[in-house]
């Protein structure tokens, strides 16, 4: 499966932005991440791997603009170390341009949770 381009919004309490690329390989979700802080300095990638079977629950919000895929991990602590988490909850956004990807995206995650 091709990686989706996405953002996490406000990182560090709204000084930072996160912008990566996430995929199913496998059986696991790999999330990679790139935090910029202060819209001008970068700190290196990191990659996170989460197994299929760790979802708890991926929310859905579309509107005209963009996309909004939120994730829940199971315990809530394996997702606390990505940047943009909060709660136990990965928001993330997507362009409009990217819907088709994310739907696909949808119906893989769609079929570990059911």
């Amino acid at each position: 499966m091709l990686s989706i381009p996405f953002s996490t919004g406000d990182v560090h309490g709204g000084f930072s932005e996160g912008r990566g690329a996430i995929h199913v390989d496998g059986d696991e979700l790999v999330i990679e991440v790139q935090v910029k802080v202060f819209g001008m300095f970068d700190r290196g990638a990191q990659t996170f791997r989460f197994e299929l079977t760790d979802l708890e629950e991926v929310r859905h919000k579309r509107n005209p603009f963009r996309d909004k895929v939120t994730i829940r991990t199971r315990p809530m602590g394996l997702i606390a170390d990505v940047p943009g988490a909060t709660e136990g909850a990965l928001p993330l956004l997507f362009k409009r341009r990217h819907r088709a990807q994310v739907d696909a995206l949808l119906d893989r995650l769609d079929l570990w949770l059911t």
